[in-house]
């Protein structure tokens, strides 16, 4: 596992050093105990399975979380824009079925 706490490394934590993918998300974190500034940070790339380990400053990780956030954001609109070509596609399909008189009531009846 690859590793190190030099926080003199000024970079992103979601760029991965290894594919430049902007997706490291962390596998675990927890705050210094000695420190309450600092944070311990297990992260890990999913598209290259990159990981890493390493101590960083609260603005270092307010920065990460914030990243977190976007990517976040970005996930959700995906994801509702998915669901949106979804319906459409189902209420398209379910138009062409009712012009072309291929439902009946008894489509709807329940088996009891």
């Amino acid at each position: 596992m690859a590793g190190h706490s030099n926080e003199t490394v000024n970079r992103s934590l979601h760029i991965c050093p290894d594919c430049r993918s902007n997706l490291v998300q962390p596998t675990c974190w927890e705050q210094d105990e000695g420190d309450r500034d600092r944070w311990r940070v297990w992260r890990r790339c999913p598209e290259c399975e990159w990981t890493s380990e390493g101590v960083y400053n609260s603005l270092t990780i307010d920065a990460f979380d914030e990243a977190l956030d976007v990517g976040s954001h970005e996930l959700l609109n995906e994801l509702r824009s998915l669901e949106h070509a979804n319906m459409r596609e189902m209420v398209d399909t379910f138009l062409v079925a009712l012009r072309d008189d291929l439902i009946a009531a008894d489509d709807f009846a329940r088996g009891y």
